[in-house]
């Protein structure tokens, strides 16, 4: 999940140039507003889903998969430690996407179970027709014991269980937030490139 605002990664370059407190400020309350989204957003992955106890595993070694291993095997297993601490915000800039686009600030979910947690049966409920598992129903079931752990919130392609779901729950309070933290930077950064002092400074 990103907030996007455009134009504003040149305005960022100028602002370490010419006013490095100001792009610490900035970086500083945005933090501030994302922190509670991922503290949300971690707080949905529980220790353990009910039904689901043979895909859960507690500690961070992964037990080994043995040749009679449930249909579990053809996920990564789930470990509430490692997905909760595979949410994270990042204020980096990220690459092009295909439309050329980049964003700054963004929630990511970056654990391989985390994000099966995240979506699974979002498009559809009864899998993608990849099932491997001698249960026909096994993606169906798994999609309903996840939904009946904690539901998906959300519309479209923007529904999910962990970011998703607390991302809807804030009701865009903390997209708002950044936004008018940008907006008030870069009023101050404004005043500032036009100010009699920096006027002096460019001058010397």
């Amino acid at each position: 999940m990103a907030v996007k605002v455009q134009g504003l990664i040149g305005v960022q370059k100028a602002m370490r140039k010419l006013a490095p407190d100001l792009d610490k400020e900035l970086t500083k309350n945005v933090r501030a507003i994302l922190k509670p989204v991922v503290k949300s957003a971690r707080a949905y992955a529980t220790p353990s889903i009910p039904g689901l106890s043979g895909w859960v595993i507690k500690g961070r070694q992964e037990k080994k998969i043995g040749p009679n291993t449930s249909m579990f095997q053809v996920f990564p297993k789930y470990n509430a430690i490692e997905v909760r601490a595979g949410i994270k915000y990042t204020i980096r800039k990220s690459r092009p996407n295909k439309r050329g686009f980049t964003s700054l600030y963004r929630i990511l979910n970056t654990s391989r179970a985390g994000s099966i947690y995240e979506w699974a049966g979002r498009t559809n409920i009864d899998g993608d027709g990849t099932n491997k598992s001698d249960n026909p129903n096994a993606p169906y079931q798994f999609n309903l014991k996840l939904n009946s752990n904690v539901g998906m919130k959300g519309s479209g392609s923007k529904r999910g269980r962990l970011i998703y779901r607390a991302w809807y729950e804030d009701n865009e309070k903390a997209t708002k937030a950044v936004l008018k933290a940008v907006d008030n930077t870069l009023e101050k950064f404004a005043r500032y490139v036009t100010s009699d002092s920096y006027k002096f400074y460019k001058a010397a």
